[in-house]
């Protein structure tokens, strides 16, 4: 990727960053509702055994009580973690929302426990944050590559919660950049290219 390239991405996690920290928070928590009751009527969902999901964090589409109603249900979920030593994401599996403590960068995550360590194999579905897509499922991340890395490990499908104003027309793309096969928001499903 182009310096220019690198350039308009930074300018888009900017451009997004701002518009987040501009939500109101009534609004943001009828958006994530509508998204998550989108997503938990899909059947590729509902059929998911183990769900890998992000916790939520600064006015992204909300994941905490979808979490908890996982966990209720007795469904099997992994949460992602940066592990401070490598800086890498690790993945684990949790029995209860209560185990998240705050850690890297201010994010909920789960204890560093290797026997819960979550194989990207053992995992149905993925619900991937990002602060852009574009309707062919190209992701603008906050630019670490955290996700981009893990994404590229597992076949599960991959579905991306945003709001509407996420949905861009067109991002510029890496070769390491991953893509979603299904982006929801509070006003559409959509399947990605």
């Amino acid at each position: 990727m182009g310096n220019s390239a690198a350039s308009e991405k930074n300018l888009r996690r900017e451009q997004m960053r701002a518009l987040r920290r501009q939500l109101d928070p009534a609004w943001k928590a009828a958006a994530s509702q509508t998204i998550v009751s989108r997503l938990e009527a899909l059947p590729i969902f509902q059929q998911a055994r183990v769900v890998h999901t992000y916790v939520a964090w600064r006015n992204e589409v909300d994941t905490h009580d979808l979490l908890r109603r996982l966990l209720q249900k007795g469904r099997r979920v992994a949460v992602p973690k940066v592990e401070p030593a490598t800086g890498h994401l690790q993945h684990y599996f949790i029995a209860d929302f209560s185990e998240l403590q705050e850690g890297a960068f201010g994010i909920l995550e789960p204890p560093s426990d290797l026997s819960r360590l979550a194989a990207p194999s053992q995992i149905d579905i993925v619900l991937v944050p990002g602060l852009a897509f574009d309707r062919a499922g190209n992701r603008l991340g906050m630019g670490k590559g955290h996700y981009d890395r893990f994404l590229a490990e597992g076949h599960a499908p991959k579905i991306a919660l945003a709001y509407d104003f996420q949905l861009i027309e067109k991002l510029p793309v890496a070769a390491h950049d991953q893509r979603v096969a299904m982006i929801i928001t509070e006003k559409n499903v959509i399947s990605c290219s």
